[in-house]
């Protein structure tokens, strides 16, 4: 079953612009078959997703809000 929001940047999957070949991640966190989180702290991956909602036209306040949710993500839960 697929998942309703992407299970690292909880971002709603039928908001991602392409398909990212997986059925639990979006195109911004699983690239070429890798999870790009792979390797990073929770706080490292929040700095690049808050950047790259920015650079993409979130407003400030939003990508901060947005940013912190990914902490309840199921990736990061155990982590």
């Amino acid at each position: 079953m697929k998942a309703k929001n992407c299970e690292c940047c909880m971002m709603p999957l039928a908001k991602d612009p392409k398909e990212s070949g997986s059925e639990k991640y979006c195109s911004n966190c699983y690239v070429n078959g890798k999870l790009l989180a792979e390797g990073m702290t929770l706080g490292e991956f929040q700095k690049k997703a808050y950047a790259g909602m920015v650079d993409g036209g979130h407003n400030k306040p939003m990508a901060w809000f947005l940013s912190k949710m990914i902490g309840f993500a199921p990736y990061w839960k155990n982590k």
